[in-house]
């Protein structure tokens, strides 16, 4: 295997929410990443699912940036990934047919098909952020996930493409280069989730992961380890904190803490709790009213993701069990309002199990994805290299990858 980053390369990488943005820096040593620094402050310059002021966001990006890397802050030796949220992200599927010769299908046949797999794909106003290939095509009618070698008249191949706002993406990357940053790559935040909470049994059985953030739910579904579906919802926590806000005439700050802290989605038997609404008053409510609100706004959340899953003929009968992850997953009885809703088995996100400061934290599944993405991204810069038409110089990454994958 050819290694594209030497051992003395810092990863960094970002996690973007609307709720809060998440830096990490990491290393390997022995092909294992080994943490060397941490900070997550509140998100600042967004608002509305959108970008709204880029000097608060790159204000933002450079706190957690210092806070984690300390003195090495300015290392060259740094490379960076960022995660983006685009709830007017698409998914396209495209089929690309090239005709070969008849010797067999050779690597400059696979390098031929993807570049044009993945020219043929653009759209304008949209950037593509992910390509996943799901089949090669022999003579339209024979599928194979192993094309070398074998003899037909012309190789077709189908993939998913997750391509997000274009303004968007350079709105991100203009907020790194004013701190002079450059990312390497983006990674969408519920692909990096999904690789970070499901295990590959899952992932070949067929699975969907939903990550419940504050202000969006991203959904990916997975079956025999590719990726088939990818969706972003502008729905998540602060739904439910905003109910309690408005049900119970508190503030927001008390109706985030009391959803935290005494949230619940199994009855209760009429327990009072004392809450703080400013620093003089105080009212006693009822945890079955909590719970009369908080319910009805996740069985909503948990419902539309149902319909926009399930409609898809192929998604609906490939999904075996249903993953929650993120922020909002964390409320109790989840897993069980889940598996009422999708009929499927459902559990919460385990992926910082035995992770320390990670362990049973499902609000960290995508910052621990996408240090599973950036150890393995050469697919990735292929795809950005051939997207900016400086597809000679991807041609020798490609044949390495080929050379990885196919050969």
């Amino acid at each position: 295997m050819f290694d594209l980053i030497k051992n003395d390369k810092t990863f960094v990488v970002f996690d973007i929410g609307f709720g809060k943005i998440v830096c990490l820096s990491f290393k390997l040593e022995n092909k294992q990443p080994k943490i060397i620094g941490m900070d997550y402050q509140k998100s600042e310059g967004l608002k509305n699912f959108c970008l709204s002021n880029s000097d608060k966001l790159s204000s933002t990006l450079q706190k957690v940036l210092k806070n984690t890397l300390g003195k090495n802050f300015k290392n060259k030796n740094n490379i960076f990934f960022s995660s983006i949220t685009d709830i007017n992200s698409i998914q396209k599927k495209n089929l690309c047919k090239i005709n070969t010769g008849t010797l067999g299908v050779t690597k400059k046949d696979i390098r031929k098909i993807f570049k044009k797999n993945l020219l043929e794909s653009k759209i304008k106003g949209k950037k593509i952020i992910h390509s996943f290939p799901q089949n090669f095509i022999l003579d339209e009618d024979k599928i194979t996930s192993q094309p070398i070698t074998q003899k037909c008249n012309n190789l077709g191949i189908s993939s998913l493409n997750i391509l997000t706002d274009d303004n968007l993406f350079k709105g991100y990357e203009n907020c790194f280069r004013k701190i002079n940053i450059n990312v390497d790559n983006f990674f969408d935040s519920g692909i990096s989730s999904a690789f970070s909470a499901l295990t590959e049994k899952e992932k070949n059985d067929g699975v969907a992961c939903i990550d419940i953030g504050a202000s969006t739910t991203k959904v990916v579904v997975m079956q025999e380890n590719k990726v088939i579906f990818s969706k972003v919802l502008p729905l998540g926590g602060n739904n439910v904190t905003d109910d309690l806000y408005k049900g119970l005439q508190i503030t927001r700050e008390t109706a985030e803490t009391i959803k935290i802290l005494h949230g619940t989605l199994s009855p209760n038997f009429n327990n009072n709790i004392e809450i703080r609404i400013n620093s003089v008053q105080q009212k006693n409510i009822n945890k079955n009213i909590l719970f009369g609100i908080i319910k009805p706004r996740y069985e909503e959340i948990l419902e539309i993701i149902r319909d926009f899953v399930f409609d898809n003929i192929y998604t609906r009968v490939s999904v075996k069990s249903i993953v929650l992850a993120g922020g909002a997953s964390k409320i109790y009885g989840l897993n069980s309002l889940g598996e009422n809703i999708f009929n499927r088995y459902c559990r919460i996100s385990m992926s910082g199990e035995n992770q320390g400061f990670f362990s049973n934290k499902p609000e960290f599944s995508t910052i621990l994805g996408m240090i599973k993405l950036a150890q393995n991204y050469k697919e990735l810069q292929i795809t950005k290299k051939i997207l900016s038409s400086k597809v000679f110089n991807a041609v020798d990454r490609l044949d390495n990858w080929i050379e990885e994958s196919y050969a």
